[in-house]
């Protein structure tokens, strides 16, 4: 059997700052993956760029759907600049509050399949 020794530089590559798992880092990656999470809720609104609904972009071929996913997203960002210019206080004005759209929760047991919460109760 043979051994062999790998200096620390070698694993460089696959460092990281944060512990993978950590608190902190849960903290981090659990901030960015809800802004990605409500930024794709955003852009898959049926009423906007429906990006979603694959039926709505009516060509084929892979090329042709991600350049058109990609002006899709591009319209999503431009909607949602404009939304956050028109709350800024320009000529002395006071600043406009956002409007917050939440959605009202369900009751719960409401969302779950049939007969699974008589399954574990």
């Amino acid at each position: 059997m043979r051994a062999i020794t790998i200096s620390p530089e070698a694993g460089a590559k696959q460092w990281q700052a944060l512990e993978y798992g950590g608190p902190e880092w849960q903290k981090i990656y659990f901030r960015l993956r809800n802004s990605v999470e409500g930024y794709n809720g955003y852009a898959k609104n049926p009423l906007a760029e429906g990006i979603e609904a694959a039926g709505s972009r009516r060509i084929r071929g892979i090329a042709a759907q991600t350049i058109l996913l990609a002006f899709q997203l591009a319209h999503a960002n431009r909607r949602k600049i404009k939304k956050w210019l028109e709350t800024l206080a320009l000529g002395g004005e006071r600043p406009r509050r956002r409007t917050h759209h939440r959605r009202k929760t369900k009751e719960r047991g409401t969302w779950t399949p049939t007969g699974h919460l008589a399954a574990t109760a």
